[in-house]
């Protein structure tokens, strides 16, 4: 089922704010941020924050180390004791969230494994991707058929924000709609019709992809009907 999201946009978009933003309305939240240090106004580094106040260096401009990125030389050693306390198993409910899978996290291998073990989790995950870096690993990662790609500008931030707030939501009822097959019914490979909790929808696939007849679909090209029925689909 596609309930992960990936959120990418160019350097200043405003990606980790969104997240931040995004991630404050669930207080049962799983994950970590990455912050900017600065001396004096000026840029000197990075660091992780994790959902429980623990923090480690990523990167500096001071302290050298055998890996480096433009100016700042990255900490991967850092990395994966401070993501030990994240293969706790997570609640049921936990919102997971990431920010951000880039080229100074993926230096360290335990973090590679880490991002899978959080996409793979039954739970909805939220996580932001560099859209300047780019390897066989993030390929794949944007390549999973559990994800939705939403990319964000300094303009549409706003927007994007108030979109991904209701796509959470949609993909929880989708997670609901699935669990309860005897909704849909098929008329056919082409045509189907959901009992939502909002009265019958009607879907209809054109090009090997699932459309529906609800608002959200017509504006954003997904919903929660067709999120269930794609997961129902592949059971």
């Amino acid at each position: 089922m596609r309930k992960n999201i990936l959120i990418t946009g160019a350097p200043k978009s405003g990606k980790s704010t969104l997240l931040e933003e995004l991630i404050a309305d669930y207080p049962d939240r799983v994950g970590f941020l990455t912050k900017e240090i600065r001396t004096d106004g000026v840029r000197t580094g990075f660091e992780m924050i994790s959902y429980d106040g623990e923090k480690t260096l990523l990167s500096d401009v001071d302290t050298e180390d055998s890996h480096k990125v433009g100016k700042y030389f990255v900490h991967p050693q850092n990395i994966d004791p401070f993501l030990e306390h994240l293969s706790i198993p997570f609640a049921e409910k936990s919102l997971l969230y990431m920010d951000e899978i880039g080229q100074m996290q993926l230096f360290s291998e335990f973090f590679r494994k880490t991002v899978l073990r959080l996409l793979d989790a039954p739970n909805t995950c939220v996580a932001t991707i560099s859209s300047v870096y780019d390897d066989d690993f993030t390929q794949s990662i944007k390549d999973r058929d559990d994800v939705i790609l939403v990319e964000i500008t300094a303009e549409n931030r706003g927007e994007k924000l108030e979109f991904l707030k209701i796509l959470l939501k949609k993909i929880d009822k989708a997670r609901s709609y699935s669990a309860e097959p005897e909704r849909f019914i098929f008329e056919g490979d082409t045509h189907a019709t959901i009992k939502s909790e909002h009265g019958t929808r009607q879907l209809i696939r054109r090009n090997n992809a699932w459309n529906c007849e609800c608002d959200f679909f017509h504006k954003y090209g997904i919903c929660s009907h067709v999120i269930a029925i794609d997961a129902i689909n592949k059971i």
